[in-house]
C-alpha cells in the first residue's frame, strides 16, 4: 500500500503512512524502517523534515 502511494504520488511522509494505513506512530516509523533495510523507500531529510521516496 506506502509503495503503490509512493509510485502514484512520488513521495511520501510517515504522517501519511499512519493515515494510509492506519497504524500509530511506532508502527509507521517500525514499517518505514523496515522499508528502508530492504531498499524499497529512500529517506531524504531528518526528523520532522523526512519524506521518502521510492528506491531500486
Amino acid at each position: 500500500m506506502v509503495l503503490s502511494y509512493v509510485r502514484q504520488h512520488g513521495q511520501i511522509r510517515r504522517a501519511e503512512v499512519m493515515d494510509l494505513c492506519h497504524l500509530s506512530e511506532g508502527q509507521a516509523k517500525e514499517l518505514i524502517r523496515k522499508l528502508k533495510e530492504r531498499g524499497a523507500l529512500i529517506q531524504h531529510g531528518e526528523r520532522r523534515a523526512a519524506y521518502y521516496t521510492a528506491g531500486s
